[in-house]
């Protein structure tokens, strides 16, 4: 995982890098997909593009240095999202992460130096609230698989699917490219310890309680939320883990704050939260 940065282009990356990138239209999306292949590609990589027509990934792959040859010689797979990440009719979290760690066991048997992967992950957030749910496990713990791989990834939704839904997802990736907006906050962890990185303000609470939920709830007993690396917390987003620590009780699961900064102390404390242990601003 690295650390909470804006990307202006779809290079320079390395493994451990996750990404969550929006598009516009396919222009947008061919414009962020050639030249991040591309440097996997010259990096070695094996490469994978996921989206939902494969007949289209093909056509938008065109202008690739080598893309017949590395489609022959299986070093370019192209694949559809349904039959990457729902096979079964619905995502499987646990089971997504395991087949790409598979994945990139087997790249490094073959020679290659990773795995890189760009996935329109699009067609998953249009499942209803159970699907969303699902995806943001997925997200979060593909997260953290990145820290232990060698993967990068490139998760791609369109920009018009709006705030609700690109809220928790933008949150859950450590690299952002969202239009023209800065990149505030990242989630990270997994299991009973999370962290909270960066910015929350009124713009991030409500995607915040959302992934929240999603990625704690599934963990009874207590989980501990470290906000040791928060820079900025307002009201609205102390009143947003308020929030998602009542949803959580509900679900018996305990949401515990530690290491919060001294400037955040304050706004945690209208809502009866403690931040534990303090730590200098």
């Amino acid at each position: 995982m690295s650390a909470l940065r804006r990307l202006d282009a779809p290079m320079g990356l390395r493994p451990g890098d996750h990404v969550c990138w929006t598009f516009v239209d396919a222009a947008d999306f061919r414009a962020a997909v050639l030249p991040f292949l591309d440097e996997g590609r010259r990096l070695g990589e094996h490469l994978l593009l996921v989206g939902a027509s494969r007949p289209e990934l093909l056509r938008a792959l065109a202008p690739l240095p080598g893309r017949d040859e590395m489609l022959a010689s299986g070093q370019l797979e192209v694949r559809s999202t349904a039959e990457v990440y729902a096979s079964g009719e619905q995502l499987s979290p646990a089971e997504q992460v395991a087949a790409y760690r598979s994945l990139v066991d087997a790249a490094l048997a073959r020679g290659r130096t990773g795995l890189r992967v760009a996935a329109d992950v699009t067609p998953l957030v249009r499942g209803g609230d159970d699907g969303r749910t699902r995806l943001h496990v997925y997200e979060q713990l593909a997260d953290a698989l990145m820290g232990s791989v060698a993967m990068t990834a490139l998760c791609l939704y369109e920009a018009s699917l709006g705030a609700e839904v690109l809220g928790p997802v933008t949150l859950l990736h450590p690299d952002q490219h969202c239009g023209e907006e800065e990149p505030l906050a990242h989630l990270s962890g997994r299991g009973r310890a999370l962290s909270l990185h960066g910015e929350v303000d009124v713009t991030q609470a409500d995607g915040l309680v959302r992934a929240l939920v999603d990625v704690a709830r599934g963990t009874p007993g207590e989980v501990v939320l470290d906000l040791s690396d928060l820079r900025f917390l307002d009201v609205a987003g102390a009143r947003a883990l308020a929030r998602a620590a009542q949803v959580l009780r509900a679900a018996d699961v305990q949401l515990r704050l530690v290491r919060a900064p001294r400037t955040a102390v304050r706004c945690l404390g209208l809502f009866g939260l403690d931040g534990g242990e303090t730590v200098p601003a």
